[in-house]
Order: structure tokens, then sequence, then C-alpha cells
């Protein structure tokens, strides 16, 4: 069950996706949970936010496994976030991007990294 181990877990953060200019325009501070295991990431709203953000289509629901992880990267800070973008691979074969907003981002950066090897 080693998969199943969380190597890194925050709640009542931030998001954006960059599919597109209307996703990147979303504001989604305090309504996510990141959780991140040896073979998944897990980018998804708290209950009282799932129904706007999919109503919305603001492309903020992924089980991204982490072989599919192309890249991890610290962009800078925004208040007492820090922002890590993440690029990835979907089961499509498009890449995609996403920003996080964590208060431990550098944990997360070393984590993510960590388990891509």
């Amino acid at each position: 069950m080693e998969h199943n181990r969380v190597l890194f877990f925050e709640n009542y953060t931030a998001a954006v996706s960059y599919r597109n200019s209307w996703t990147r325009m979303a504001s989604t501070l305090g309504c996510m949970k990141i959780v991140l295991s040896p073979s998944l990431l897990i980018v998804k709203p708290h209950w009282y936010a799932k129904w706007l953000i999919v109503l919305l289509q603001l492309d903020l629901c992924h089980e991204i496994p982490v072989s599919s992880i192309r890249s991890v990267r610290e962009t800078g800070t925004w208040f007492s976030y820090g922002k890590v973008e993440i690029s990835f691979r979907t089961t499509g074969g498009t890449v995609r991007k996403i920003l996080l907003y964590l208060r431990n981002y550098r944990e997360f950066a070393h984590m993510a990294a960590g388990a891509r090897m």
C-alpha cells in the first residue's frame, strides 16, 4: 500500500488552470485541496465550492498520475502563498498546466520532484 501514502497535503489553498483565458481569471482562494502520494497528485475543490467550479468549467478537478507530470516549477510568491506551476500530460495526450498557491510550496515542490524520480 506504499502508493496510498500521503507525501503532501494542504487544505484551503488556491489553484488556477492555464487551459484558456476564462480559467486563468478565476479566483479559488481557500477552495482547493491538494494531496500528493507517490503515484497520484489530486487537485480538487472542497465540497462547498465544487458545484460552482464545475458549473463554471474552471478545469480544477484533477487526479494526475505522478508519471504524467512533466515539470514542477516554483514561480514566486503571492502574499503568504508560494506559486508552483505543474505541467502534466492528460490521458488524451495533451500537455496542460495548472498553478497552485500553497503555504508550504517549497515542501510540495521538493516532494513532487522526489515522487517523479
